[in-house]
């Protein structure tokens, strides 16, 4: 089943700090709290997905993992654009790690650091691209083409940009080439690339071969990004499936908050 999902990673910090800054960001827009409550898992995730709830912004907060340095955030209504950036600042300029899929469609990540921006992956940015042209609505003159290659590349990924908080005895050139690149982006590449020149019967069985490669389940990616970072423990990812199907036991107490 394909899971549309974006939680935020806050490091070292507190759920109460967290709190604290996505009340100050949010008293900054002008935006009243809706709703604070703490509890298990699932009654504060029941509130916060609740259609009665007259909040256009919702958080679920949870503790984090024994064996990691990351507090989990999962943002559940709209998108806050630049949300992490502004986590980050408010916090010393901690290390906030957001990670996401849609569907079938696109998994990816964003890093804010020092209260900045400092690398972002899709792993099909053509997907992303497409989402923000249609809700634009061509309010403005489109883009050359010769601007979308700089475009797509933005969403690279390029995890020596965090080495740091990769595990040690993980790579970020093995780690870039294992998780990030696998689909869209090697494709990419390969086009890039001319290819030798081969038999008729030769080219269709690599590109049967190629297809069959090509196919990668995107939250088993996200997994996979959440694994490498232990965002939530070195064995365990909960994360890349549907808020309604993570377990009680597994997420613990946490705290909801909302904004209208």
């Amino acid at each position: 089943m394909s899971a549309s999902i974006t939680v935020l990673h806050v490091h070292r910090h507190t759920p109460e700090e967290v709190e604290h800054a996505l009340a100050a960001v949010f008293a900054r827009e002008e935006r009243p709290r809706a709703l604070r409550i703490e509890g298990t898992y699932a009654a504060v995730l029941a509130r916060a997905i609740d259609p009665e709830l007259a909040a256009s912004y919702a958080y679920v907060i949870l503790r984090p993992h024994l064996a990691a340095q990351w507090t989990p955030v999962l943002e559940l209504g709209n998108r806050t654009e630049g949300l992490d950036v502004e986590i980050s600042r408010l916090l010393g300029g901690c290390a906030v790690f957001t990670t996401f899929v849609y569907g079938d469609v696109v998994s990816g990540y964003r890093l804010a650091r020092r209260g900045a921006e400092v690398d972002r992956y899709a792993s099909d940015p053509t997907a992303l691209h497409n989402t923000a042209q249609d809700a634009a609505e061509q309010a403005e003159p489109a883009e050359s083409e010769l601007s979308a290659p700089a475009q797509l590349a933005a969403w690279r990924g390029h995890p020596e940009r965090f080495a740091d908080l990769l595990p040690p005895g993980t790579a970020p050139e093995e780690f870039a080439r294992v998780v990030l690149r696998p689909g869209w982006w090697d494709e990419y590449d390969a086009a890039a690339t001319p290819a030798p020149a081969r038999g008729d019967d030769e080219a269709a069985t690599a590109a049967e071969n190629d297809d069959a490669e090509g196919i990668v389940d995107e939250t088993d990616r996200m997994r996979c990004i959440g694994l490498a970072l232990e965002l939530w423990g070195p064995s365990e990812y909960p994360f890349a499936q549907d808020p309604e199907e993570i377990p009680n036991k597994v997420a613990g107490p946490a705290i909801t908050v909302a904004y209208a």
